[in-house]
């Protein structure tokens, strides 16, 4: 049985898929996810680090021994639909977890490397972080040839994502006030009872 689609029958799932409501394709894309059935165990993973809403697992075809992903246990196709809050714990998550993996396979260095869409090598719908241990000549095509830049071109774009970068607010929590008790020491005077 040939299991190619004809062209009229791929352009009546893309008709389909342009035309379905929002949520129903986000469900459609979670069903589908590997990432969001790794996070509700229907499928077997190494998970090395787990709670509420992140998820880390060895990569099962590893870059290098102990690449480890960590992933938001909610749909996610790229970094930007993250909710700030998440973003910030994923990285965090990221981190520690580098420090760990560093340590364990007593790498010289890891790489902590988002593929954010396609065309950036993104393989799977699903944000993920990676964290690669890094060994000298352990010869990963990580590293890209350096090319000078035009400098005509630099300031233009200088220009245009520094002006869209002052729209940028980070919110600051505010410092916990914390309302000292007055604490009386045996050498205070005592209260006066009217």
């Amino acid at each position: 049985m040939n299991s190619q689609l004809s062209q009229e029958q791929i352009k009546a799932i893309q008709e389909k898929l342009k035309n379905m409501p929002p949520e129903q394709l986000k469900e459609m894309m979670k069903q589908q996810c590997l990432f969001c059935q790794i996070s509700n165990n229907k499928i077997e993973a190494k998970k090395v680090y787990e709670d509420d809403e992140v998820l880390a697992v060895l990569d099962i075809n590893p870059a290098s021994k102990g690449h480890t992903i960590v992933f938001p246990k909610e749909h996610y196709q790229v970094l930007a639909q993250i909710p700030e809050k998440l973003i910030e714990k994923l990285f965090n998550i990221a981190n520690k977890m580098s420090s760990i993996i560093f340590e364990t396979v007593q790498a010289e260095g890891t790489n902590i490397f988002v593929a954010n869409g396609q065309a950036a090598g993104q393989n799977s719908p699903h944000a993920i972080i990676h964290i690669i241990p890094r060994f000298r000549d352990d010869n990963l095509g990580l590293i890209w040839e350096p090319k000078k830049g035009d400098d005509n071109e630099l300031n233009e774009l200088q220009s245009i994502i520094k002006n869209k970068a002052s729209s940028i607010e980070i919110k600051k929590e505010k410092p916990k006030v914390v309302k000292k008790q007055k604490i009386k020491d045996e050498k205070s005077p005592p209260e006066r009872v009217p």
